[in-house]
């Protein structure tokens, strides 16, 4: 049994309960996190999104606990290569992501928002992890999912990788759409001192 693949699952639930916590912190300080304005507009999504990382964990997990089944076929669900070099880097890059990620999170203060809604905006935060870009959150996230592609290369999670940068990315230009129309100039001046992604 490969120690190495106990990683991406005990990573994701770390990753989970970085997010939760923070966000139960902030339920306590009276803070609202989630936003309600977008929820009509993408409850159709809900569906596909929730069978998708589904069956993103269970492929995840399986190599863990050797579950020989998969719902996908072999030549989408099978590694690539196999490599202690690969694995030590994939382990390596989702520790950095989880680190990214607290700190993140922490420099968020009370600003931790999910979902654009202009009634329930934070604070926009400038200082700490926020100084080098813009974007620390969603680096975080697509860091750990290029490492679960490092220390699982199946071209399944190498798709996966490539989907999330991409539909990030597209949502990171809507954010940023929300922001200059609610921050104005502070924005603005903002994006101009920091880059979007590094």
């Amino acid at each position: 049994m490969n120690g190495f693949y106990f990683i991406p699952p005990v990573s994701f639930l770390l990753i989970i309960l970085l997010i939760f916590s923070r966000i139960l912190y902030l339920k306590k300080l009276g803070v609202k996190t989630s936003s309600s304005s977008d929820k009509k507009k993408s409850i159709h999504l809900y569906p596909l999104f929730l069978l998708i990382m589904l069956l993103w964990l269970y492929e995840m997990i399986r190599p863990a606990f050797q579950v020989s089944f998969s719902v996908l076929p072999n030549f989408i669900g099978n590694f690539i290569i196999e490599s202690e070099l690969l694995q030590i880097s994939g382990v390596t890059i989702i520790s950095l992501s989880i680190f990214s990620l607290f700190i993140t999170l922490h420099n968020f203060g009370k600003s931790l928002r999910f979902g654009l809604d202009k009634n329930n905006m934070g604070k926009l935060i400038t200082t700490g992890i926020f100084s080098i870009s813009r974007n620390p959150f969603f680096i975080s996230i697509n860091l750990y999912f290029f490492g679960i592609a490092v220390l699982l290369p199946s071209p399944f999670f190498i798709c996966f990788l490539i989907i999330s940068i991409v539909a990030t990315h597209f949502f990171i230009l809507k954010e940023e759409k929300f922001m200059k129309e609610c921050c104005g100039e502070e924005y603005q001046k903002y994006s101009q001192k920091v880059r979007r992604y590094l």
